[in-house]
């Protein structure tokens, strides 16, 4: 920084100077120092909850897609264990679309409880003008597992929100 102003003072000096010999410039070298700089990843809680509701949204999504297209495949994809996915198969059966589903019609009201495989949460879910019978939004406890690598729904009965050995395990 110090031979930067000596610099710049140099220059000014010549440029006033009414004399017609050019400014020579200092042979000063300016030496560096090395620095190493650290990177810390910190993840805030509402970071996390961006993520989850994230992670619910698209699993939200595909589900209702799958049954306004009646695509049987892709809503077995999305659960976690085949007893419950056998019970939410009920479901082809009984919604009643009036319009495609849309992303972002539910949100993330808290989470209950999280671990690694588990993520139990409160949600709420606005499916007015698209599913018959919805004429308000409805909040309710949902719970989501890791399979491999993605996430899926899982039993969300009574008592149970990844506190405990899972209900439907054998």
């Amino acid at each position: 920084m110090v031979w930067v102003r000596f610099f710049v003072a140099s220059l000014l000096l010549a440029a006033c100077s009414g004399t017609s010999t050019p400014a020579t410039t200092p042979t000063f070298v300016p030496t560096t120092a090395s620095t190493t700089t650290t990177t810390i990843e910190v993840t805030t809680t509402v970071d996390r909850l961006a993520e989850i509701e994230t992670i619910y949204q698209d699993l939200e999504y595909r589900r209702l897609d799958a049954l306004y297209r009646g695509d049987r495949e892709a809503f077995a994809g999305l659960f976690a264990n085949e007893e419950y996915l056998e019970t939410s198969m009920e479901l082809f059966n009984l919604m009643e679309f009036l319009a495609p589903p849309e992303p972002g019609r539910v949100a993330v009201v808290q989470v209950l409880n999280e671990t690694e495989t588990c993520i139990a949460l409160e949600a709420e879910k606005n499916l007015v003008g698209i599913l018959a019978g919805a004429d308000s939004p409805a909040i309710g406890i949902f719970v989501l597992e890791r399979v491999g690598p993605a996430w899926a729904f899982s039993y969300n009965g009574e008592g149970w929100t990844c506190d405990g050995p899972h209900p439907l395990s054998p």
